[in-house]
Parts: C-alpha cells; structure tokens; sequence
C-alpha cells in the first residue's frame, strides 16, 4: 500500500500543487477529498475499504477549516510533517493518523474529534 494523504478543505488548486510539489519526491498521493464525500469511512477514501453499500452526499457545510489524514505514512512523519508546514498546511491546518481505532469514522467525525482535542490542549485539560 502506497502512503496517501486525505486532503479536507483545500479548495484552492494552488495550495493542493504546494503539497504536491512539497511530498511528491516522498512517493506519497494525494487524495483531494471533495465535500460531497465528506460522510464516507476515512479507510474507504484511503482505498483500504470498500463502501458498505451506497451513500448519501453529505450535505452539510464546510468542516471549519483545513484537515489532513496521513495514510499508511507513519515511518515518514519526521520528514512529512516539515514538507506539510513549509507548503502551507502548518499548525493552524488539523493532522491525523489514519489508525484502527479511527478507519470507521468520516471526514465530519475525525474533525470534530480534533477540533474537541484542540480546545482541551489549549486549556490545559484533557478533551
């Protein structure tokens, strides 16, 4: 299996070509996730599943920001994470680890997820 990233919120061409051009040389795609997908299992858009049958659209608004899921990529995080930031996707852009635990969720659940994990890192707490 290839590495993949699930691009959430890049809605300018020219921010996917910076990604491209930064991790291209990396070996890793990217995987432009369009809104209406935003409902369908994170291991389906990675190709690592099939659909469990059909899906409606998601309907719903943008998820608030930019996201990326990092597929099969964990042995290249030292390396990724700086390509990612020096492209344009820095701190203020939500990153995960496609895992077991998280396959099952959609793109509105994973971001919800860190932006709830974001809140409690700021405050100190634990989310």
């Amino acid at each position: 299996m290839s590495g993949k990233l699930l691009l959430f919120g890049f809605d300018s061409l020219l921010s996917v070509l910076a990604l491209e051009t930064a991790v291209g040389p990396l070996g890793v795609e990217l995987v432009p996730v369009a809104r209406k997908d935003y409902n369908k299992p994170l291991a389906v858009m990675a190709g690592q599943d099939t659909a469990p049958g059909p899906m409606a659209d998601y309907a719903g608004g943008t998820l608030g920001g930019r996201m990326i899921v990092l597929c099969g990529l964990e042995k290249q995080l030292d390396t990724l994470l700086p390509a990612l930031s020096q492209a344009g996707a820095g701190p203020d852009c939500l990153k995960a680890v496609l895992t077991p635990h998280n396959r099952g969720w959609n793109g509105v659940m994973l971001y919800a997820e860190l932006q709830k994990e974001r809140r409690a890192f700021q405050k100190g707490g634990k989310g």
